[in-house]
Protein backbone atom coordinates (compact mmCIF):
# COMPACT_ATOMS: atom_id res chain seq x y z
CA UNK A 1 0.00 0.00 0.00
CA UNK A 2 1.00 3.80 -0.38
CA UNK A 3 2.14 5.60 2.43
CA UNK A 4 -0.62 6.08 5.05
CA UNK A 5 -0.48 8.92 7.93
CA UNK A 6 -1.91 7.55 11.24
CA UNK A 7 -1.88 8.62 14.68
CA UNK A 8 -0.64 7.02 17.63
CA UNK A 9 -3.10 7.64 20.55
CA UNK A 10 -0.22 9.50 22.16
CA UNK A 11 -1.08 12.34 20.48
CA UNK A 12 -3.76 13.10 22.81
CA UNK A 13 -3.96 10.64 25.33
CA UNK A 14 -6.00 12.51 27.66
CA UNK A 15 -9.29 12.84 24.62
CA UNK A 16 -12.31 10.65 24.99
CA UNK A 17 -12.42 7.81 22.36
CA UNK A 18 -14.83 9.65 20.41
CA UNK A 19 -13.11 12.95 20.52
CA UNK A 20 -9.67 11.28 19.00
CA UNK A 21 -11.59 9.55 16.79
CA UNK A 22 -13.11 13.46 15.65
CA UNK A 23 -9.29 14.51 16.03
CA UNK A 24 -8.09 12.21 13.21
CA UNK A 25 -10.61 12.81 10.88
CA UNK A 26 -10.40 16.60 11.30
CA UNK A 27 -6.69 16.05 10.48
CA UNK A 28 -7.68 13.99 7.42
CA UNK A 29 -6.03 10.62 8.45
CA UNK A 30 -6.79 7.40 7.73
CA UNK A 31 -5.51 5.35 10.35
CA UNK A 32 -4.46 5.19 14.25
CA UNK A 33 -2.59 3.23 16.67
CA UNK A 34 -4.56 1.89 19.73
CA UNK A 35 -2.46 1.74 22.89
CA UNK A 36 -2.83 -1.01 26.05
CA UNK A 37 -1.21 1.46 28.46
CA UNK A 38 -3.28 4.66 28.36
CA UNK A 39 -5.67 4.16 31.95
CA UNK A 40 -9.43 4.99 31.41
CA UNK A 41 -9.44 4.70 27.80
CA UNK A 42 -9.65 1.44 25.21
CA UNK A 43 -8.01 -1.83 26.10
CA UNK A 44 -7.23 -0.40 29.82
CA UNK A 45 -10.66 0.34 30.35
CA UNK A 46 -12.02 -3.49 29.67
CA UNK A 47 -13.99 -1.85 26.19
CA UNK A 48 -15.34 -5.32 24.46
CA UNK A 49 -13.22 -5.50 21.20
CA UNK A 50 -16.47 -5.50 19.00
CA UNK A 51 -17.69 -2.01 20.60
CA UNK A 52 -13.90 -0.37 19.62
CA UNK A 53 -13.79 -2.38 16.28
CA UNK A 54 -17.31 -0.81 15.15
CA UNK A 55 -16.13 2.84 16.42
CA UNK A 56 -13.36 3.08 14.39
CA UNK A 57 -15.00 1.19 11.11
CA UNK A 58 -17.91 3.63 11.52
CA UNK A 59 -15.23 6.60 11.50
CA UNK A 60 -13.54 5.16 8.29
CA UNK A 61 -10.53 4.25 10.42
CA UNK A 62 -7.96 1.69 9.60
CA UNK A 63 -5.69 0.04 12.24
CA UNK A 64 -1.83 0.94 12.09
CA UNK A 65 -1.18 -1.26 15.37
CA UNK A 66 -1.97 -2.23 18.99
CA UNK A 67 1.19 -1.01 20.89
CA UNK A 68 2.75 -2.63 22.75
CA UNK A 69 3.86 -5.56 24.20
CA UNK A 70 6.65 -4.47 26.94
CA UNK A 71 9.82 -6.39 28.26
CA UNK A 72 9.28 -9.39 24.91
CA UNK A 73 13.04 -10.32 25.63
CA UNK A 74 12.13 -11.26 29.16
CA UNK A 75 10.37 -14.11 29.23
CA UNK A 76 8.17 -15.52 31.86
CA UNK A 77 4.73 -17.45 32.06
CA UNK A 78 3.10 -14.06 32.58
CA UNK A 79 4.35 -12.18 30.04
CA UNK A 80 3.55 -15.39 27.52
CA UNK A 81 -0.37 -14.76 29.55
CA UNK A 82 -0.12 -10.82 28.41
CA UNK A 83 1.05 -11.61 25.02
CA UNK A 84 -1.54 -14.02 24.11
CA UNK A 85 -4.58 -11.61 25.18
CA UNK A 86 -3.27 -8.95 23.08
CA UNK A 87 -2.39 -10.61 20.10
CA UNK A 88 -5.84 -12.27 20.01
CA UNK A 89 -7.79 -8.54 21.28
CA UNK A 90 -5.55 -7.32 18.38
CA UNK A 91 -6.54 -10.28 15.76
CA UNK A 92 -10.19 -9.36 16.96
CA UNK A 93 -9.78 -5.55 16.34
CA UNK A 94 -8.40 -5.91 13.01
CA UNK A 95 -5.06 -4.65 13.52
CA UNK A 96 -2.14 -5.59 11.43
CA UNK A 97 -0.10 -6.26 14.30
CA UNK A 98 1.21 -5.67 17.92
CA UNK A 99 4.39 -3.48 18.88
CA UNK A 100 7.10 -5.21 20.52
CA UNK A 101 9.56 -3.02 23.15
CA UNK A 102 12.49 -4.67 24.84
CA UNK A 103 13.45 -4.43 28.62
CA UNK A 104 14.29 -0.70 28.68
CA UNK A 105 14.90 -0.24 33.06
CA UNK A 106 18.20 0.18 34.45
CA UNK A 107 20.27 -2.91 34.30
CA UNK A 108 18.34 -4.26 31.33
CA UNK A 109 21.20 -3.13 29.18
CA UNK A 110 23.89 -5.59 31.09
CA UNK A 111 22.14 -9.16 30.06
CA UNK A 112 25.71 -10.98 28.91
CA UNK A 113 23.17 -13.17 27.32
CA UNK A 114 21.30 -9.95 25.38
CA UNK A 115 20.79 -12.35 21.45
CA UNK A 116 19.82 -15.23 23.17
CA UNK A 117 16.96 -13.04 25.37
CA UNK A 118 15.57 -11.52 22.11
CA UNK A 119 15.68 -14.87 20.40
CA UNK A 120 13.75 -16.92 23.51
CA UNK A 121 11.50 -13.87 23.18
CA UNK A 122 10.65 -14.30 19.48
CA UNK A 123 10.42 -17.92 19.85
CA UNK A 124 8.04 -17.70 22.35
CA UNK A 125 5.80 -15.16 20.24
CA UNK A 126 6.16 -17.08 16.54
CA UNK A 127 3.29 -19.27 16.76
CA UNK A 128 1.04 -16.88 18.67
CA UNK A 129 1.35 -14.02 16.05
CA UNK A 130 1.34 -17.33 12.86
CA UNK A 131 -1.93 -18.48 14.66
CA UNK A 132 -3.48 -15.35 14.91
CA UNK A 133 -2.48 -14.40 11.10
CA UNK A 134 -0.97 -10.68 12.27
CA UNK A 135 2.61 -9.81 12.64
CA UNK A 136 4.71 -8.55 15.45
CA UNK A 137 6.51 -5.55 15.00
CA UNK A 138 9.95 -5.45 16.52
CA UNK A 139 10.79 -2.07 17.81
CA UNK A 140 14.64 -1.16 18.87
CA UNK A 141 14.30 1.60 22.00
CA UNK A 142 17.21 4.12 22.06
CA UNK A 143 17.12 4.80 25.68
CA UNK A 144 20.29 4.33 27.87
CA UNK A 145 19.24 1.52 29.66
CA UNK A 146 17.98 -0.61 26.49
CA UNK A 147 18.39 -4.19 25.53
CA UNK A 148 17.77 -3.36 22.25
CA UNK A 149 18.33 0.06 21.00
CA UNK A 150 19.70 -0.46 17.26
CA UNK A 151 17.81 -2.34 14.15
CA UNK A 152 20.96 -4.85 13.64
CA UNK A 153 20.18 -5.94 16.83
CA UNK A 154 16.87 -6.76 15.72
CA UNK A 155 17.30 -8.18 12.49
CA UNK A 156 19.69 -10.61 14.14
CA UNK A 157 17.13 -11.98 16.17
CA UNK A 158 14.64 -12.52 13.25
CA UNK A 159 17.43 -13.98 11.46
CA UNK A 160 18.28 -16.56 14.27
CA UNK A 161 14.90 -17.86 14.19
CA UNK A 162 13.96 -17.63 10.63
CA UNK A 163 11.15 -15.45 11.44
CA UNK A 164 10.27 -12.41 8.97
CA UNK A 165 7.09 -14.56 8.25
CA UNK A 166 6.08 -13.72 11.04
CA UNK A 167 7.73 -10.57 12.17
CA UNK A 168 8.52 -6.49 11.18
CA UNK A 169 10.55 -3.94 12.40
CA UNK A 170 9.19 -0.95 13.47
CA UNK A 171 11.59 1.48 12.75
CA UNK A 172 10.93 4.92 15.19
CA UNK A 173 12.98 8.19 13.77
CA UNK A 174 13.89 9.46 17.30
CA UNK A 175 14.79 6.19 18.83
CA UNK A 176 17.29 5.80 16.12
CA UNK A 177 18.31 9.30 16.55
CA UNK A 178 19.16 9.09 19.96
CA UNK A 179 20.98 5.79 19.56
CA UNK A 180 22.94 7.37 16.72
CA UNK A 181 21.61 3.97 14.82
CA UNK A 182 21.95 5.66 11.27
CA UNK A 183 21.59 1.89 9.15
CA UNK A 184 18.28 1.33 7.35
CA UNK A 185 16.70 -2.06 6.92
CA UNK A 186 14.09 -1.28 4.92
CA UNK A 187 12.88 -4.62 3.40
CA UNK A 188 12.23 -5.63 7.04
CA UNK A 189 10.32 -2.41 8.18
CA UNK A 190 6.31 -2.81 8.41
CA UNK A 191 5.54 0.43 10.60
CA UNK A 192 6.89 3.51 11.33
CA UNK A 193 7.00 6.22 14.05
CA UNK A 194 8.12 9.36 13.74
CA UNK A 195 8.23 12.75 15.85
CA UNK A 196 10.14 15.53 16.42
CA UNK A 197 12.67 17.68 18.36
CA UNK A 198 12.73 21.15 18.77
CA UNK A 199 14.90 21.93 22.07
CA UNK A 200 18.51 22.54 21.18
CA UNK A 201 19.88 21.85 24.77
CA UNK A 202 20.39 18.27 25.28
CA UNK A 203 22.80 15.70 23.40
CA UNK A 204 20.98 12.95 21.66
CA UNK A 205 21.68 10.29 24.47
CA UNK A 206 20.17 12.89 26.80
CA UNK A 207 16.90 13.08 24.97
CA UNK A 208 13.58 11.32 26.78
CA UNK A 209 10.02 10.44 25.62
CA UNK A 210 8.47 14.21 26.72
CA UNK A 211 10.64 15.85 24.42
CA UNK A 212 8.77 14.42 21.59
CA UNK A 213 6.41 16.87 19.44
CA UNK A 214 5.15 16.94 15.87
CA UNK A 215 7.80 17.72 13.08
CA UNK A 216 8.51 20.81 11.50
CA UNK A 217 11.17 22.61 9.64
CA UNK A 218 14.31 22.57 12.34
CA UNK A 219 13.47 19.19 13.63
CA UNK A 220 16.98 17.84 14.83
CA UNK A 221 16.03 13.82 14.12
CA UNK A 222 16.40 14.47 10.60
CA UNK A 223 12.90 12.88 9.86
CA UNK A 224 12.52 13.87 6.51
CA UNK A 225 15.97 12.89 5.40
CA UNK A 226 14.93 9.41 7.04
CA UNK A 227 11.33 9.03 5.60
CA UNK A 228 12.59 9.86 2.36
CA UNK A 229 15.62 7.18 2.04
CA UNK A 230 12.80 4.87 3.29
CA UNK A 231 10.73 5.63 0.43
CA UNK A 232 12.97 5.49 -2.20
CA UNK A 233 14.15 2.20 -0.91
CA UNK A 234 10.32 1.00 -1.47
CA UNK A 235 8.63 1.71 2.05
CA UNK A 236 5.21 1.35 1.61
CA UNK A 237 2.88 1.08 5.02
CA UNK A 238 1.79 3.09 7.52
CA UNK A 239 3.35 6.57 9.24
CA UNK A 240 2.41 6.81 12.71
CA UNK A 241 2.79 10.11 14.37
CA UNK A 242 3.82 9.48 18.04
CA UNK A 243 4.62 12.35 20.40
CA UNK A 244 5.04 12.18 23.99
CA UNK A 245 5.25 15.90 25.01
CA UNK A 246 2.21 16.47 27.06
CA UNK A 247 2.24 20.55 26.26
CA UNK A 248 1.69 19.18 22.50
CA UNK A 249 -0.59 16.48 23.55
CA UNK A 250 -2.73 19.20 25.63
CA UNK A 251 -2.31 22.56 22.84
CA UNK A 252 -5.76 23.71 22.31
CA UNK A 253 -4.70 24.39 18.87
CA UNK A 254 -3.73 20.75 18.29
CA UNK A 255 -5.59 19.88 15.17
CA UNK A 256 -4.58 22.76 13.58
CA UNK A 257 -0.56 22.44 14.29
CA UNK A 258 -1.14 18.31 13.34
CA UNK A 259 -2.57 19.29 10.31
CA UNK A 260 0.31 21.51 9.71
CA UNK A 261 2.72 19.17 10.95
CA UNK A 262 1.42 16.00 8.37
CA UNK A 263 1.53 18.68 5.21
CA UNK A 264 4.93 19.68 6.07
CA UNK A 265 5.75 15.99 6.29
CA UNK A 266 4.09 15.07 2.81
CA UNK A 267 5.85 17.90 1.50
CA UNK A 268 9.20 18.60 2.78
CA UNK A 269 9.68 14.04 2.02
CA UNK A 270 7.99 14.59 -1.38
CA UNK A 271 5.46 11.43 0.30
CA UNK A 272 3.19 9.96 -2.95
Amino acid sequence: MPITFALNRTCAPHLPLADFITLAQTVGVHAVEIRNDIEGHEFANGMPVAALKARLEDAGLKLASVNALQRFNDWTPARADEARALIQYAAALGAPGVVLCPAHLPGDDQYPDAHARLCEGLRALQPMFADAGITGYVEPLGMRHSSMNCQAQAVAAVDAIDGWANFQMCYDTFQHYRASDDTLFPQHIGLVHISGIARPDLAPPQLTEPDRGFVFLGDRVGNIARLRAMVDAGYQGFVSMEPFSVEVQQDPKIAERLRASLDYVTSAARLP
